[in-house]
Formats: C-alpha cells, structure tokens, sequence
C-alpha cells in the first residue's frame, strides 16, 4: 500500500479529512484494545447467542469488505443497487472463532486500508455519489463513512464491555477447577 493521502478537495473546501483520520485511528484502537488479551477472554461469549470479541473482530472484518465494495461499486457506477448481507450467517460460515486473532486483524486491516486509499483518491465532489442499498435506501459514500465510524463506535465499546466481563468469568472458572 502506497502512503496516504489526503482526500482531494476544490479549493475552499475542508474535504474529507477528518473521516479519514478516525478510520485510521479507530483501526489503530481496535489492535490497541486487543493487545495482550488472552485466548480465553478474546474466545469468551459472554451468553447464548451473544458474540465474543473474536466473532465481533471477524463481523468488523465482514463489514469493512462489504464497506470498500459497495464504496467501489458508488465511484465507479450510477446509483448501484447495493444488497444487503446476513452478518449472523457469514459469522456462522467464516467460523472466527476458530481463527488465530492476527489473521482476523489482518483481514480487516487489508480491507479498511484499501477503503482508506480508494478514499484518498477521490475528489471532493465524488463523496456526494450515491448508491441504492436495498435495506437504507439512497446512500452517499459521505453517508457510508459516517455510519462506518459509528458502526466502529459500537463495536469498540462493546469489546471494552466484553474485556471488562470476561476476565472475572475466566478466573472464576479457572479458580472453581483449580480448588477441585
């Protein structure tokens, strides 16, 4: 991947910097949030149903891959029609789980990298193209980006929630074993 650089603007325009950058740095969280963490606690599912932060690391990884082709298909189409996918089923059928976590950070860095430079290439203007998602309706590249970073937001708090809880579950099954 070649350095970045700034989103391309008109004269007089603030551009898009300032998404960019909180891709960036919401990229640089998640590995930050991870560091150091434990099998077991990056393995826990906190309830039934309910995804431990490896399955969350392999949904955001999902996402970022669906994000950079359906941010592709808006800059290179008219008004695409953009499918939505089921985030449950390819949890189910990409198993991330049973993946090692740098293969599952490396897939969502690869993605959100290339989203970062396919963004950086395009003028100001071009963050106003819209496609058709089947579900949100007319959709901006603009508005994508947005709900990327809150979609981060969610997540990012939600393995904070996660880290928080599972440590306490993991040592008391470990001290229930050990006084057995």
């Amino acid at each position: 991947m070649g350095a970045f650089t700034y989103p391309r603007s008109e004269p007089g325009s603030g551009g898009h910097q300032d998404l960019v950058e909180r891709l960036i740095t919401n990229a640089a969280a998640l590995r930050a949030e991870l560091a150091g963490l434990p099998e077991a606690t990056l393995s826990h599912r906190p309830g039934d149903g309910e995804w431990s932060i490896k399955e969350i690391i392999g949904h955001l990884r999902d996402h970022a891959e669906f994000l950079h082709r359906r941010l592709h298909m808006i800059s290179k189409l008219e008004e695409p029609l953009l499918e939505a996918y089921d985030e449950q089923a390819l949890v189910r059928e990409r198993n991330p789980q049973a993946a090692p976590i740098d293969e599952l950070l490396a897939g969502f860095s690869t993605q959100r990298n290339a989203t970062i430079e396919m963004l950086g290439e395009l003028v100001h203007w071009n963050w106003a193209r819209c496609g058709r998602h089947v579900e949100f309706g007319r959709m901006s590249v603009r508005q994508f980006v947005d709900r990327t970073l809150a979609h981060d937001d969610a997540h990012l708090a939600q393995i904070r929630s996660l880290k928080q809880a599972a440590p306490s579950r993991v040592s008391s099954n470990f001290e229930l074993r050990a006084s057995n």
